[in-house]
């Protein structure tokens, strides 16, 4: 494990290639828009890599905040928020990190808990619980698998059809580390993901189903 994930975030090389072979401008719009912010809103993002939400966010919130381990990430994130003088960045590990009680309106965890255990997982979503004022928002958007995971080796056809006809031409660029997240670090399956939300207290609002490897769901304290 490194700073808490298996992925090596402190390679200088692996934000430049995360950045421009994962990220989806238009993907990351409409992922904004399930937040609905306004000007009362305390967004805090998990794994907030190069602050692309946050930057987003900061015009239309009261507060935003960013947690990441990537020096890399977060000094890209600070020249990002430099015009916006409510965002706040933390370097710290997922495992680490911790707010006083009611710090927030929102949450967001795109692309970040498949970095944990699934005690980890369980973990985090009673802090995120404890972190959220009453009636808040958490919304996770990861490698959540639509059928069961340990089944993911009969699934690989469909996997790998959907994700060619989802990513376009950047499929074959980034195969390799996408089933290298798949099969090496800890994504999940829904049922289950949608079970611990349940066990910390956590409403389901509505879930989008993506893909058939990747699930965002919207859960309310």
């Amino acid at each position: 494990m490194n700073d808490g994930t298996i992925t090596n975030w402190q390679n200088s090389a692996l934000p430049e290639w995360y950045n421009k072979n994962m990220k989806n401008s238009a993907d990351l719009y409409e992922y904004a828009k399930l937040f609905a912010f306004n000007k009362e809103d305390s967004l805090l993002d998990l794994g907030c890599g190069d602050a692309t939400l946050l930057k987003i966010a900061a015009p239309l919130c009261g507060k935003v905040c960013g947690v990441d381990i990537s020096d890399e990430q977060l000094a890209r994130a600070k020249a990002a928020l430099a015009d916006f003088p409510n965002a706040e960045l933390v370097r710290a590990t997922l495992q680490e990190i911790d707010f006083p009680a009611e710090s927030f309106t929102k949450v967001s965890m795109r692309k970040a808990i498949h970095h944990l255990t699934n005690h980890e997982k369980s973990i985090m979503i009673d802090k995120v619980f404890k972190w959220l004022k009453p009636g808040g928002l958490f919304i996770v958007e990861d490698m959540i698998t639509s059928f069961e995971f340990r089944l993911k080796d009969e699934f690989r056809p469909l996997i790998e059809a959907e994700a060619a006809e989802y990513y376009g031409e950047r499929w074959e660029s980034f195969k390799d580390a996408f089933f290298t997240t798949m099969y090496a670090e800890l994504p999940c399956d829904l049922s289950k993901m949608i079970n611990r939300l349940l066990h910390g207290r956590f409403h389901i609002k509505r879930v989008n189903t993506i893909t058939c490897f990747m699930c965002t769901i919207i859960s309310q304290k």
